[in-house]
């Protein structure tokens, strides 16, 4: 079969748009980095509670124990004993 000039039968003309697998691409990165690319924390202070962290950080007191277990093995086994300067990571 003859070459038509310009290119053979398997050249796709190239464009600026994105194709179907790279918008599924980014669309999947997106939904990933949305969950948490970047998670927020708080260094606990003097006097600091779980139950007091959750209020201020995340709007409600009763959430501490979703903060404990996001930080279990940071604060150990007992969720009444947390030290200041420990940097606890906040649950969405």
């Amino acid at each position: 079969m003859p070459r038509s000039e310009g290119g053979s039968a398997t050249d796709q003309p190239t464009t600026d748009q994105p194709t179907e697998t790279e918008r599924v691409m980014e669309q999947r990165r997106g939904e990933r980095g949305g969950q948490s690319t970047t998670t927020k924390t708080y260094t606990v202070k003097s006097g600091d509670t779980l139950s007091g962290i959750a209020q201020s950080e995340m709007g409600d007191a009763n959430r501490w124990h979703e903060l404990y277990e996001a930080n279990k093995d940071a604060v150990g086994d007992n969720p009444d004993l947390i030290h200041p300067g420990l940097e606890l990571k906040i649950p969405n």
